[in-house]
């Protein structure tokens, strides 16, 4: 899951800003086509990050049903509630047209994305990132994250092994995002 909303960062002692996109086409993963929305064109998305409200506030997002993504203009959006809005796009006009789209992925440019704050991150930023005690020992990657609702958690995995870091300012010391490194300092019992 990749979240296209900002989080704020755990209190970290130190957070290196990221020097920009990585190398790819520019495009974040925020949801995929659940299904059609009356007989007009208009369809239900549903968003990776139930609490995002980032297709609020985007102009437009790139459609990948198969054939490679493909720009589609926001008309409107609704929120239906629990990460789900019914949005019309410019140029789909009827039920076929909207059908066509039902379970393909929906993608936002990363320079249209909400601003965040310095004291915030979004997920793609430290997805991959490497996590390493202060002694410089390597734990693994960040490959997941998921909210417990008081805060995220990272799914490290490295070394045959997966690790669960909360993401807490008595963890998190130090996120280097320009190196893709982050500093932990685990409490007992966390990497057992």
């Amino acid at each position: 899951m990749v979240s296209a909303r900002p989080r704020r960062d755990p209190g970290v002692s130190e957070i290196k800003p990221s020097p920009g996109p990585r190398p790819d086409n520019g495009l974040i993963r925020i949801g995929i086509v659940s299904g059609t929305h009356g007989l007009r064109g208009a369809v239900k998305v549903r968003t990776d990050d139930p609490d995002s409200t980032t297709l609020n506030s985007i102009p437009r997002v790139f459609i990948d049903a198969g054939a490679g993504p493909l720009e589609h203009k926001i008309q409107t959006v609704a929120a239906l509630g629990a990460g789900r809005f019914r949005i019309v796009f410019e140029g789909v006009a009827d039920i076929d047209s909207a059908q066509a789209l039902k379970t393909a992925v929906v993608m936002a440019a990363r320079d249209e994305l909400p601003p965040r704050g310095p004291a915030e991150f979004y997920f793609f930023e430290v997805e991959g990132a490497e996590v390493l005690l202060p002694d410089g020992t390597v734990v693994g990657r960040i490959e997941e994250m998921f909210s417990t609702g008081g805060n995220d958690v990272w799914v490290v995995r490295g070394a045959g092994r997966e690790v669960l870091i909360p993401v807490i300012a008595d963890i998190v010391k130090v996120m280097d995002l320009a190196a893709r490194r982050i500093t932990i300092e685990p409490v007992p019992g966390l990497l057992d």
